[in-house]
């Protein structure tokens, strides 16, 4: 920096500066710029410094050091002042107002705490927060570690891993609803399934908003990701539990009637034919009176597998209540109907005959079977079943371990 003679004037460059400039040789004030003068309250040329900044002593270097400036006419003023010493012994000495710069100090203080403290609350809440623009996503939280097995870093430098991620049995419907939110005619997604790079399903929760601008085009979409995997499992054990019987796992009574008024109305527009099959062992009461109604529960749990066994995979097997069961043959072909019941029959009627192996003990079950039929028998549920009951007990009645048709039997 130049020496500075005595005399400066308003066309010098230190006027102009926005700090606040003193020039010194052997103590005295001998320049001053404009900034320096309002910040003094007059011209301290021909001033002390000494006089002018309590404490003064000239800094060794260009470290700044707070003092205390004395103003005309008003308070004292903190200041922050820097020092320079050139060669020819003229002093530069830069002012600046403290409380300006504790000011500055504090607002940016207060935003770094203000983004630490949000950093902090985004990076402990239990989900993925992500903000995409365009195709591209500029922010994940850590958590996408946690939750999806992937760094933050590879997810950003990827921009197909999100839909690569999500499961293939959900990708379609999934980036169909993301379309249309993007264009605002959709809303929140569904919930989906993504597997993670070690194979594990999860389910995620997407929860979205999008900061569009006057014609309505996204800018930027902000959300978040919840891990839901645990909430669908409870829900799947629930929904289970309602529709299935605890001891066996077969459906319950309640599914079956609800499937078999589905299978009617299939019936009905397809012109297909259903049967119904109602089986009540004969000799569990001896069963359980004998051996137990823990050997009981072992034999219905075996039969409940050889019953599944001796059927479709379409077909569906349901524990009635207590030793009956119930078994529904939709969707046939009335062509070979007759002979898909008698071959489902005669295969449980194999399966029974086998001997289970209970707790170490041999035991040979019975049972009796009646068989209803849509279109032959009825055109509705509820009857289908009452019929099929009905042959049931005629079975039992005149050929106990057989079956017997409802038109048989009526």
């Amino acid at each position: 920096m130049p020496s500075v003679e005595p005399g400066l004037d308003a066309g010098n460059l230190f006027d102009v500066a926005p700090e606040a400039f003193l020039v010194l040789r052997e103590g005295e004030i001998v320049g001053a710029n404009q900034r320096a003068v309002e910040l003094v309250g007059h011209d301290p040329a021909g001033d002390s410094i000494h006089v002018l900044v309590s404490g003064w002593s000239a800094p060794g270097s260009e470290d700044a050091v707070d003092l205390v400036l004395s103003r005309s006419g008003s308070e004292d003023l903190p200041v922050e002042v820097r020092a320079r010493t050139l060669a020819d012994g003229t002093t530069i000495v830069s002012l600046r107002d403290a409380r300006e710069l504790l000011s500055g100090r504090a607002a940016a203080l207060r935003l770094f705490e203000a983004e630490a403290r949000y950093r902090g609350l985004v990076e402990q809440i239990p989900a993925v927060v992500y903000a995409d623009r365009g195709d591209a996503t500029i922010y994940v939280s850590p958590q996408i570690e946690e939750i999806l097995g992937v760094t933050p870093r590879a997810y950003l430098a990827d921009s197909e891993m999100w839909l690569r991620m999500v499961h293939p049995d959900d990708r379609d419907w999934v980036n169909a609803q993301s379309d249309a939110f993007i264009a605002g005619k959709g809303g929140d997604l569904d919930d989906y399934r993504m597997v993670r790079p070690d194979g594990r399903i999860v389910w995620i929760r997407d929860r979205a908003f999008a900061h569009r601008d006057l014609d309505g085009r996204v800018i930027l979409e902000q959300g978040l990701l919840f891990d839901v995997t645990e909430l669908k499992e409870a829900e799947a054990r629930i929904s289970h539990m309602a529709y299935h019987d605890a001891l066996t796992g077969l459906a319950n009574r309640e599914l079956f009637r609800e499937s078999l008024l589905l299978a009617v109305e299939r019936a009905r527009r397809d012109n297909t034919s259903i049967a119904v099959l109602y089986l009540d062992l004969d000799n569990f009461k001896q069963l359980n009176d004998t051996m137990g109604h823990h050997a009981g529960d072992l034999l219905l749990a075996q039969l409940a597998v050889r019953l599944q066994a001796s059927t479709r995979d379409a077909d569906l097997v349901a524990r009635q209540s207590g030793d009956e069961f119930l078994l529904l043959l939709a969707d046939l072909d009335p062509e070979v109907a007759s002979d898909v019941i008698a071959r489902v029959l005669d295969r449980i009627v194999a399966a029974l005959d086998e001997p289970v192996d209970l707790a170490g003990t041999s035991f040979r079950s019975h049972g009796s079977i009646g068989v209803s039929r849509y279109p032959e028998d009825s055109h509705d549920a509820e009857t289908l079943l009452r019929h099929a009951d009905a042959a049931m007990y005629e079975a039992k009645r005149s050929d106990p371990g057989g079956y017997r048709y409802f038109a048989e039997s009526a």
